[in-house]
């Protein structure tokens, strides 16, 4: 499991040995073996920085941007699959026998 709030540097990662690491800027708050107790504080900190770091709105111009931009990109990653020929089963045969 990794869930981040990026603005804040905030982090929530499970480790190989099983315990869940929050950490704030680089420094460990909390190290934890219960999911929920490593969620719950993750959110807390969450819902703190949000208030410092508000959500910006995008300006008309930059929402045009992004959105040409993906319709660009996935006009792009299917244009290669349109002809592609089915592969026929081997053994198959159109006799019963």
């Amino acid at each position: 499991m990794k869930l981040s709030f990026l603005p804040g540097e905030l982090y929530l990662s499970k480790e190989p040995d099983g315990s869940y690491v929050v950490t704030v800027q680089g420094e460990e708050v909390l190290r934890t073996t219960v999911e929920r107790k490593a969620l719950a504080k993750f959110n807390t900190l969450r819902r703190e920085m949000e208030t410092q770091f508000p959500a910006h709105e995008l300006t008309p111009e930059q929402k045009r941007a992004l959105l040409q931009k993906w319709i660009g990109d996935t006009l792009v990653s299917h244009n290669g699959n349109r002809h592609r020929k089915q592969k026929i089963k081997s053994g198959s045969t159109r006799t019963f026998g």
